[in-house]
């Protein structure tokens, strides 16, 4: 094996620490992009909770049209068969 030069040595140190900064910053932007992702995932957490909210609305308010006609149905009901029976 050949050895190497002074300058060929330099130029690889260089070249060593050119790549150390490379991934220096790689680990950088990836941490970023990391905080950036858990700040969208919080923001989809909390829209998912609103979407839900929304969805359960219609729901909550076709129950109390239901209920409201179910005891119009039996007011009206128990009033027929209160006349029927003579009780005006």
């Amino acid at each position: 094996m050949s050895e190497i030069t002074r300058e060929e040595f330099d130029e690889l140190r260089k070249q060593v620490q050119k790549n150390t900064e490379r991934l220096a910053a790689g680990d950088t932007a990836l941490a970023v992009m990391g905080e950036q992702l858990r700040q969208i995932i919080e923001k989809l957490d909390k829209m998912e909770a609103g979407m839900s909210a929304l969805q359960e609305k219609p729901g909550k308010r076709w129950e109390a049209i239901t209920s409201a006609v179910l005891q119009w149905v039996v007011t009206a009901l128990l009033a027929y068969i209160a006349v029927k029976m003579g009780l005006r």
